[in-house]
């Protein structure tokens, strides 16, 4: 049969620099015998087909009924038109959908009225650094008010971060056809999307394709200190509320202020020693299945750590005069650019309860509150 591989996520993990880098590669893919499907509705801008997000969002019931079934019939023609032996979707969320969704069934199903087997894909760091990731994207997205400590008192054990859970339908589904690899490995000092690309069996396939650039290829840098610090003093104001377009417009604009200057070279690191102990031991046994299942070997025998560094989040401790100007320069930036006109005490009580209901049904339905319709 022919191969249907499916990059599942996880999210922050060289995600979007995988995806953008298959989308130029389209002109040439075809003669490789791969096909990276153009999913987005008719008339849409080139740049919603970088991922088939809109795809996974109509399967996850975040689109409407008929969005759903307009995408998988564009998938079906897709299918039963190309000439390729091998297919790719890629779509991080894939991985944090709720199992009642049946996607892995509905995607398998698809793929096998067309001769294609399903295989999945995925890329894992430790949970330490995935929630680190995700306190650093909601402050990017300018929802999120909380020091580090406090997202993760409330989000470390969450089902999320479970991989071992979260693969089980697609590995089913895929009848054992998985590819995990480390975001960091142990094993080779090799870029991530070299590993990725080699452990898909596709290198040779797009060697005449890849330049050196493509496969160190890096994009969606992580946020520095101060743009979360000054993101996370927006979201109290309720900025963020005031954005039109995509909530991360406001994020690049604090991290274009603070990296036109110098300054925020080093990402985010968040001060909460405790509680990443915490979440390390929660998820030990579930990463001890996951490496076993994936790899044959112990989980800290593949995967690698960040390198040791002190954290320095600004919110954990007395802020020095100097940096609390630039804060506060970068809240002036970050408000003059949206023209914000503080809103009366009484609505922001009432949006910030309206987001926090939005936070619980996020819980529910499997993905983050800021992605909510």
């Amino acid at each position: 049969m022919r191969r249907a591989i499916v990059h599942i996520g996880m999210p922050r993990t060289g995600s979007t620099s995988f995806q953008e880098v298959l989308a130029r590669l389209r002109p040439g893919l075809d003669a490789a015998g791969i096909c990276y499907p153009k999913l987005a509705p008719p008339g849409a801008p080139e740049s919603l087909d970088v991922n088939h997000h809109r795809l996974g969002q109509g399967l996850d019931r975040r689109r409407s009924e008929a969005e759903r079934r307009a995408g998988l019939a564009r998938l079906d023609a897709i299918l039963g038109a190309t000439r390729a032996d091998t297919l790719i979707l890629s779509y991080e969320d894939f991985a944090v959908q709720r199992a009642r969704w049946r996607v892995p069934e509905v995607l398998a199903g698809i793929f096998a009225r067309h001769g294609f087997a399903l295989e999945t894909v995925l890329v894992v760091k430790p949970q330490e650094e995935q929630l680190a990731s995700a306190y650093a994207l909601r402050t990017q997205v300018v929802f999120e008010g909380r020091t580090f400590r406090g997202f993760l008192g409330a989000e470390g054990a969450s089902g999320r971060y479970d991989y071992d859970a979260l693969l089980a339908p697609w590995r089913r589904a895929s009848q054992g056809r998985v590819t995990a690899v480390p975001f960091r490995d142990r094993r080779s000092d090799a870029p991530l999307l070299a590993r990725l690309i080699d452990g898909l069996g596709l290198r040779d396939r797009l060697a005449a394709l890849l330049t050196p650039a493509d496969l160190e290829y890096r994009t969606n840098r992580s946020a520095g200190p101060l743009a979360v610090e000054a993101a996370c003093r927006l979201y109290r104001l309720g900025v963020h509320r005031q954005v039109i377009g995509h909530p991360r417009q406001l994020g690049h604009c604090l991290d274009r202020w603070a990296w036109s200057r110098g300054l925020d070279a080093e990402r985010f690191r968040g001060d909460a020693p405790d509680g990443l102990a915490r979440v390390a031991a929660r998820f030990a046994g579930a990463n001890e299945r996951f490496a076993a299942a994936c790899w044959g070997r112990p989980w800290d025998a593949v995967i690698d750590t960040a390198p040791a560094a002190s954290p320095n989040e600004l919110a954990a401790g007395p802020i020095a005069p100097e940096t609390e100007a630039l804060v506060a320069a970068l809240v002036r930036a970050a408000t003059d650019h949206v023209a914000f006109q503080a809103p009366p005490a009484w609505r922001r009580r009432t949006a910030y309860l309206l987001e926090e209901f939005k936070e619980r049904l996020g819980d529910a339905v499997g993905y983050p509150a800021w992605r909510v319709p």
